[in-house]
């Protein structure tokens, strides 16, 4: 009995080891490649841009004070070819960022910087110097080569508004502003001659309202910076 015990388990013994030889040999999964350089730079960017936008954006604060470099702290330039923008509507502050970023407003250096910032950024930022007290353009670094307000000219200039009928849009003597219209009063002269010619500059294509634009071509150089004078006396 014993010896056919152990004769049976030797021959399912043999059995099942045939079984096994006669398996095919599966192949191993080979290993993953290595990623490329510009695989590994491509997947770092993503991630890098996914953090960035999971990131609470910054206060406008902080982002404004970018701004600050060309428009002085807080919006009040000090440098007669910048204009103030404190206390300018946020919503107009938005639009013009826009067309900076789009490239629909002609720009050195604005069109740069405003691509560097999100919708949300953009919105921040002109809410804060939209909050910013206004203050007329006052004594900086830069402004002792700055034009000083001419009374004799802004006499004329005035005159040259009424009969332009400038005020429509620019009311109160150009203090007025809202969404589509900057504050002009106490400008810098030199910046207030800088965009009218500008805007009279028909290679530029400036932004700007239609019935603007047939004003400002009507008149003559020597008037709108009498204009300008006017205006930029106005605080």
């Amino acid at each position: 009995m014993q010896r056919k015990r152990i004769h049976m388990m030797m021959l399912a013994g043999g059995l099942l080891g045939g079984m096994l030889m006669a398996m095919p040999v599966m192949a191993a999964d080979p290993a993953p490649a290595a990623p490329s350089a510009a695989d590994a730079e491509k997947a770092a960017k993503e991630k890098a841009l996914a953090e960035a936008k999971a990131a609470a954006p910054a206060d406008g604060a902080m982002l404004a004070n970018t701004c600050a470099g060309c428009h002085g702290t807080n919006g009040v330039s000090a440098g007669p070819s910048m204009p103030s923008i404190a206390g300018m509507p946020a919503k107009y502050l938005e639009h013009i960022m826009s067309e900076f970023q789009s490239g629909k407003r002609p720009s050195t250096i604005m069109g740069r910087i405003a691509k560097g910032y999100t919708e949300e950024e953009t919105k921040r930022i002109a809410e804060y110097l939209s909050k910013a007290k206004w203050q007329p353009v006052k004594s900086g670094p830069n402004s002792l080569t700055a034009t000083k307000v001419d009374e004799a000219k802004g006499k004329k200039g005035k005159k040259v508004i009424e009969s332009s009928k400038c005020g429509k849009c620019h009311e109160d003597e150009g203090v007025t502003q809202d969404e589509d219209t900057p504050r002009v009063a106490g400008q810098w002269v030199d910046y207030l001659v800088i965009k009218m010619q500008d805007f009279k500059n028909e290679h530029l294509s400036v932004p700007q309202p239609e019935k603007m634009k047939k004003a400002i071509d009507k008149l003559s150089a020597e008037e709108l910076e009498s204009a300008a004078h006017f205006y930029a006396g106005q605080k």
